[in-house]
């Protein structure tokens, strides 16, 4: 037995079989007379409008570059997932829009877990987003490495309705003397803006049956309570009055930071995102919220992942903090932690989209990639 490595750089045992033209491998068979596709994407609804330009824009990358391309929706997943388990299918190179990594076999993450279990590769390891993408989870994480965070309350699936009340009380009575905004209640496992409960109280016989309705409406799921989180205005270069709110994207190497402003709240005309000049980085010296995105980066291992990050107006424990006008030092607070499935429609067609110029620059990126990989493995199977 030898090992080979694999498009990953793991390695994996290479069985020597009488069948000269497959090889076992962590329970599936690769058979490499099988139909094989340079690049796979998941997405449950194929006519999903938000991914129309991002879909032909890869189908045409993929084209230009003689690459295989999948798309694997809802109907197909499973059928998928076994071909590629006994060997009839393979992929080199695997972008995921849909799995639900908390929940117990959901299909398109059992295929991301499959492609890398037989060899692909999927964006971002299975493992790694299943544990990042838990706000619970990552919450420790982050506040463990001195990142700055809104304070919170962790409530676990199994708790009694006493324990929730007791550790409401506790966390109510610490809280900050200059805090005097709202909580917000959000799933674990919740994502754009799904899960997300805005309580308005902190009244105490007001606020614990907020929070016992929420959490029985989804008792498999951890939550957060948190403290709600007040940030200023910044003036950008174009004479633009913003919110000091940023979503930072990064994509297999690098981060393409915007200023940030979710869709509903903004005029008509206005975008959700602009980006982030290098202008403004120094002018506004926020070089510290490109190192809290690098360090998130490094902590979680994701490969494509988007976070936001504020200013908080108000002191809080955060290593990366950035002088005010007026001299003093605030802390970066990141909002909502890893989003490893992030907002690929195109401005163009709607405002609250990221900018046409960056979902381009991201298909050639995933392009490139799979270009890469595609020759790694044409080289390893000729040696």
């Amino acid at each position: 037995m030898e090992h080979s490595a694999t498009p990953s750089g793991e390695s994996f045992p290479r069985l020597y079989l009488k069948d000269a033209d497959s090889e076992s491998m962590d329970g599936c068979i690769v058979n490499y007379a099988s139909e094989h596709y340079d690049l796979t994407m998941s997405l449950k609804d194929p006519l999903h409008p938000s991914f129309s330009v991002f879909l032909e824009s890869l189908k045409r990358e993929c084209t230009k570059r003689g690459l295989r391309f999948l798309l694997v929706h809802e109907a197909m997943v499973a059928e998928t997932i076994e071909k590629i388990r006994i060997g009839k299918l393979s992929s080199g190179f695997h972008l995921d829009f849909f799995s639900l990594w908390h929940e117990a076999n959901e299909p398109f993450a059992k295929l991301a877990q499959t492609i890398q279990d037989c060899g692909g590769k999927p964006i971002n390891s299975p493992h790694r987003s299943r544990l990042f993408t838990d706000k619970a989870a990552s919450h420790s994480e982050l506040t463990k490495n001195n990142l700055g965070v809104p304070r919170s309350l962790i409530l676990r699936q199994g708790l009694s309705e006493k324990t929730i009340r007791q550790m409401i009380v506790g966390f109510l009575s610490k809280k900050n003397s200059t805090w005097e905004g709202g909580l917000f209640l959000k799933k674990g496992n919740g994502f754009g803006n799904k899960g997300v409960t805005h309580i308005k109280t902190a009244v105490l016989e007001e606020l614990i049956p907020q929070v016992q309705k929420v959490l029985a409406s989804d008792p498999m799921d951890s939550y957060l309570l948190q403290e709600e989180v007040c940030c200023g205005y910044m003036q950008t270069n174009q004479g633009l009055t913003r919110p000091a709110y940023w979503r930072i994207i990064y994509c297999m190497g690098d981060f393409h930071a915007f200023w940030w402003k979710p869709a509903e709240y903004c005029a008509p005309e206005e975008k959700s995102y602009i980006p982030l000049e290098p202008s403004e980085i120094r002018t506004f010296r926020l070089q510290p919220l490109l190192d809290f995105a690098e360090e998130l980066k490094e902590l979680s291992g994701l490969d494509w992942f988007s976070t936001e990050i504020c200013l908080h107006e108000k002191p809080a424990h955060s290593k990366h903090q950035i002088r005010s006008e007026n001299g003093a030092m605030l802390p970066l607070v990141a909002i909502d932690y890893f989003n490893d499935q992030c907002d690929v429609h195109v401005q163009s067609q709607w405002h609250g989209a990221p900018p046409d110029l960056f979902v381009n620059t991201v298909v050639r990126r995933f392009a490139e990639h799979a270009t890469s990989l595609s020759r790694m493995n044409k080289s390893r199977k000729a040696g």
